[in-house]
């Protein structure tokens, strides 16, 4: 009898300890942050650490459920009401005014009263967009930017151009849109959807788009597709400055790959941290949110950033110069303008596919 209740005791200790590990527990919160896949392997090795703060400093378990999504298909799910994320953290901020322009076409009730879905928000790390050649052509072509690009293709040189499909992929869209200032001459937040139908941009954008080659759904396995395929495939790539530093830190067997920033201006894959204003966000949960910001800001946390190619946010943090250098194919200070699209007009945002499609051969 006596080893019967000494089992059953512990039987009873073995599944009250299971319990606790696989059960969120009484008193725990959880919080859903849905953002772009591009800095997972970033948010899989932090947050956890999170977790752990936060449990040691409050007494009390947190829960935060990371799910990686293209920015587009997040956005398109989250207006459809198939996920309810606490934090939505695209690939760029480009997504916030058409967001918001969604949500207001949606839930004009909700904006009159609360105010659009996306009005708190910091960036994360950033990854400007650059125009991605090999070192032994920009040594003959000298690209300075989107100009100097139509020109080449007027010129007659080969040149075999890709970027990613913007109806699914964020750098797909920033490329569209940074073809688009340079055919303007304007500012993303002057860009009007009467430019769009100007025969001037239309050709300028027509003329760089006839060469293109491929229109691939990520940027990873676009930048990859050029790395391994060499340059007779493809020449000029739009995409992100961390994966030049990725692949020439792996080293490619056509040679080097090389970063320009464009002298119209780029835009910043800022990885803005948004806390949802919407019906299904508690006041707790934002208050979590606003202490895992704080968290992901803290310089130690970007510090670490740097080791997948972001560049941190928090200015305290110095840029790594044996990360961000020549030999890598980037330049340590970002010499052209950085472009600012959180004023841009939602509408022109939503068409700029639709651009793309006019335009694309």
């Amino acid at each position: 009898m006596v080893a019967l209740l000494l089992g059953l005791a512990i039987g009873f200790m073995l599944g009250y300890e299971v319990g606790k590990r696989i059960s969120p527990g009484v008193g725990s919160i959880e919080i859903i942050m849905v953002y772009g896949s591009e800095k997972r392997e970033w948010i899989e090795a932090v947050v956890p650490e999170f977790e752990e703060w936060y449990e040691a400093r409050f007494h009390r378990s947190v829960r935060v459920i990371c799910i990686p999504m293209g920015s587009g298909k997040s956005m398109s799910q989250i207006l459809l009401g198939q996920i309810k994320p606490v934090i939505w953290s695209p690939a760029s901020s480009v997504w916030i005014p058409l967001m918001n322009y969604l949500w207001e076409q949606d839930h004009p009730d909700l904006v009159r009263k609360y105010g659009p879905i996306v009005k708190e928000w910091e960036p994360l790390v950033s990854s400007p967009i650059v125009i991605i050649t090999w070192e032994h052509l920009q040594a003959s072509w000298n690209i300075t930017g989107f100009r100097g690009l139509y020109e080449l293709v007027k010129e007659g040189k080969d040149v075999k151009f890709a970027h990613t499909d913007p109806f699914l992929s964020n750098s797909g869209l920033m490329a569209v849109l940074l073809e688009f200032v340079a055919a303007t001459g304007k500012d993303p937040a002057d860009l009007t959807v009467d430019d769009m139908t100007n025969e001037t941009v239309r050709e300028f954008i027509r003329t760089i788009e006839s060469r293109a080659v491929d229109y691939m759904s990520s940027t990873g396995f676009l930048v990859d597709s050029m790395a391994s395929e060499g340059p007779e495939k493809k020449n000029v790539v739009v995409a992100y400055e961390n994966l030049v530093i990725f692949y020439n830190r792996i080293g490619v067997r056509w040679g080097k790959l090389v970063a320009v920033y464009p002298e119209e201006g780029t835009l910043l894959s800022d990885h803005p941290f948004c806390i949802l204003n919407a019906p299904w966000v508690t006041d707790e949960q934002v208050r979590v949110a606003r202490l895992l910001l704080r968290f992901l800001l803290r310089a130690d946390i970007q510090a670490k950033a740097m080791k997948y190619g972001f560049r941190p946010t928090n200015e305290t943090v110095p840029l790594d110069p044996e990360i961000f250098n020549e030999q890598n194919g980037v330049e340590l200070e970002v010499s052209c303008k950085i472009l600012d699209p959180s004023g841009m007009r939602g509408k022109v945002v939503l068409l700029l596919p639709d651009l793309w499609l006019a335009c694309r051969p």
